[in-house]
Parts: C-alpha cells; sequence; structure tokens
C-alpha cells in the first residue's frame, strides 16, 4: 500500500510540474511564433514572456507564505483555472500587450503549481528519482506536442495549435488535483524523506544561487534556439522537429538519473554534463548547419537535464527543514526571466551572448558541487 501511494504522489507531482513548466518548455517555438505574429525583434523576443514569468515570480516568491497554510488541491484548482482562463484570452489576442496581460494570468497559475510540486518532491524519499521522474515527463509531453504541430494534421496557424495544445494538456492535467496528498510534512508520514545532518540555511542560499545562475544560462540559450535557426535561414519544420527532439532528450537525461539513482556521484555527474552542455555551445556559433543544429539540440537538453536532476536534489538534501525548497521555483523562474534578456540584450549589440550563457552554466554548476562537497562529501 505504501508503495501505491507513494507511486501516485509521485504521478501528481510529475502532473502537475509538467503543466507548471509547459510555457518555458515550448519557450522557443511561443518566442518564434509572437515574434512573428506581432513583428517584434531581438529585444522584444528576449521579453517576449516577461509579463508570464514576472508573475510567477511573485508568486512563488511568496510560496513560503501560503505553501503550509491552505490547502494544496484548492490551491491547485486555483492555479489550474487561472492558467485556463489566461490561455483563452491568449488564444483569441489580437495584439501584443493583449497576449502579454494573458500570459500574466497564465503564470499567476502556473506559479501557484510549481511550488507545490517541488515541495511534494523535495519531501519525499528517493529525491534524485523523484525529481529524475519529473523532470522526464515536463519534457517528454511537451515534446510530444511539437512532433504533432510539425504534423500535417493542423486546425489552424500555427500560434492557434500551440496555444490549444497547451490548454488540452492543462486541462488533462487538472485531474492530478485528486491524488495529491495534504499531510507529507508530517514527520509520521512514511512517504517522508528523512532529514539530512548537514543541511543549513546558510548553504540551502548557496545552493540557490548555482541553481539559479546555471538554470538562467540555459534558459538564455533555450528561449533563442529557434531565432538562431532562423537568423541562420534553416527551415522553420525543420527547426520545430529538432527542438522537439530536444526536449525528448531532455526527457531522456532525467530518465537516466531515475535508473542511476544514487549510485553515481553528483559532484562527478554535474562536472561532467556542465562541460558537455558548454561544449555544445560550439555548434551554436555563427554560421549553423542543419547537422550543427541537429547535434546542439540532441546532446545539449540531454545533459543539461542529466545534471539538473541532481541539482534540484542537491537543494532538496541541504534543505532539512523544508525552508528553502518552496524557493527552487522562484529562483529558476529568476533565471528564466534573466537568462533570455540577458541573451537578447547581448544579442542586439552582437555581444558575445552565447559565450555568457557559457560562463552562466560552469559558474553555477561549480557552485553547486562546492554545496554538495561541504554537505554530502560521499554522496
Amino acid at each position: 500500500m505504501e508503495d501505491i501511494r507513494h507511486m501516485r504522489t509521485t504521478f501528481a507531482v510529475a502532473a502537475i510540474g509538467t503543466v507548471a513548466v509547459l510555457v518555458f518548455a515550448l519557450l522557443p517555438v511561443i518566442s518564434g511564433v509572437l515574434a512573428e505574429k506581432f513583428v517584434l525583434d531581438d529585444m522584444q523576443t528576449g521579453f517576449a514572456a516577461t509579463a508570464y514569468f514576472a508573475a510567477y515570480a511573485v508568486i512563488t516568491s511568496t510560496s513560503g507564505l501560503w505553501i503550509r497554510r491552505f490547502s494544496w488541491s484548492k490551491l491547485l484548482i486555483i492555479g489550474f483555472m487561472a492558467m485556463i482562463i489566461g490561455l483563452v484570452s491568449c488564444l483569441f489576442a489580437e495584439s501584443f500587450s493583449v497576449a502579454q496581460v494573458s500570459f500574466a494570468l497564465v503564470g499567476a497559475g502556473a506559479g501557484l503549481l510549481f511550488p507545490i510540486s517541488f515541495t511534494i518532491a523535495s519531501e519525499m524519499r528517493n529525491t534524485d528519482r523523484v525529481f529524475a521522474i519529473k523532470l522526464t515527463a515536463e519534457q517528454l509531453v511537451p515534446a510530444a506536442m511539437l512532433f504533432l504541430l510539425t504534423s500535417t494534421f493542423l486546425l489552424g496557424s500555427v500560434y492557434a495549435d500551440l496555444f490549444l495544445g497547451i490548454l488540452f494538456v492543462v486541462i488533462i492535467g487538472s485531474s492530478s488535483i485528486l491524488l495529491v496528498p495534504n499531510n507529507l510534512w508530517q514527520h509520521d508520514n512514511p512517504l517522508r524523506r528523512q532529514a539530512g545532518s548537514k543541511g543549513n540555511l546558510q548553504w540551502g542560499l548557496v545552493a540557490l544561487a548555482g541553481l539559479l545562475i546555471n538554470f538562467a544560462g540555459f534558459a538564455g540559450i533555450w528561449a533563442f534556439l529557434e531565432r538562431i535557426a532562423n537568423d541562420s535561414s534553416l527551415d522553420p519544420s525543420f527547426t520545430r522537429r529538432w527542438i522537439a527532439i530536444g526536449l525528448v532528450t531532455s526527457g531522456v537525461g532525467p530518465l537516466c538519473v531515475a535508473f542511476i539513482g544514487e549510485r553515481l556521484d553528483r559532484r562527478l555527474a554535474i562536472a561532467a554534463a556542465s562541460i558537455v552542455t558548454v561544449f555544445c555551445l560550439l555548434f551554436l556559433r555563427g554560421e549553423i548547419s542543419e547537422a550543427k543544429y541537429a547535434s546542439a539540440l540532441f546532446l545539449l537538453p540531454l545533459a543539461f537535464y542529466f545534471s539538473i536532476s541532481y541539482m534540484l536534489a542537491v537543494v532538496a538534501d541541504v534543505d532539512y527543514n523544508g525552508k528553502v525548497s518552496s524557493l527552487m521555483s522562484f529562483v529558476l523562474t529568476l533565471g528564466a526571466i534573466g537568462g533570455p534578456g540577458l541573451f537578447g540584450y547581448l544579442k542586439s549589440i552582437d555581444g558575445p551572448a552565447l559565450g555568457a550563457m557559457g560562463i552562466l552554466l560552469l559558474v553555477g554548476g561549480g557552485l553547486m558541487i562546492a554545496v554538495q562537497a561541504y554537505t554530502h562529501p560521499y554522496k
């Protein structure tokens, strides 16, 4: 019975997390269709989803005030409804300003969902495996959506099909409300993991800083993958297909972690994967061919999401008293805002956008390795 409860809770975590990250996972395509529909320049494209992430950030930053005070089921109902209303509004938006307001409502709803999924996952047993399963679902579902978008059976424009697909997934994902526990943090709950011995607030904050910096580097690259391909005149259908494949490989990375679990030293895993991720940026420099673009889209998401599965577990383990884990969604949101904004600015002035993202990836990964080395030197 305990294993069944654990499986049900893991499924709920994965479903809620998938809905909460859909917009970010599909950000390259969303940025592209917004740029095409509303004729945006590079700077505007870099901040195309700013309203979404700003609302997301405001809600997630306050999660410590409400995450344990209110029923998770009721909060999830509000979050899912806000996303549905916002997506319907965005679907019919005729101007960029209306789309931004609609995105803000979607972001507020997702901002309620994401901290709940992180809090549940952080307090469960086998955090490496739970986070890996959660991340796998968060990548494979958007990948399936993109594969459908590249088919010939489209209902209308790419813009309409994209947002209809997101809306459909959100509605289906809302059924996970029925599987959400409301008392996981109680110490006598059999699903709850045991507290770490070296966790403390200071190292938890360092881990959050590392997560923020590292994710900002990836987010900047991810948001502009469609624009990078467009600059090299790659076929749009080819681009969307390989972004979809990138989402598949970003799900394969965590899936590998789910099987490996804690048998691999986290420091080695984060270091190796971070180096591979930065190496992949070489494929995206200058005029790129289809072969180079495909290579980057295959390897880069796989390596990054392999490493971040361990990074999330590092934060969860060092945060033994639950004060920091609820902020993981907030710092990921800050990274999702700052990374694309910085990349867009550097790209608009012909600056070293890819180089800057590579530095962020390495610095963030280094901080996470340092936290792991101090708090769990043999894990």
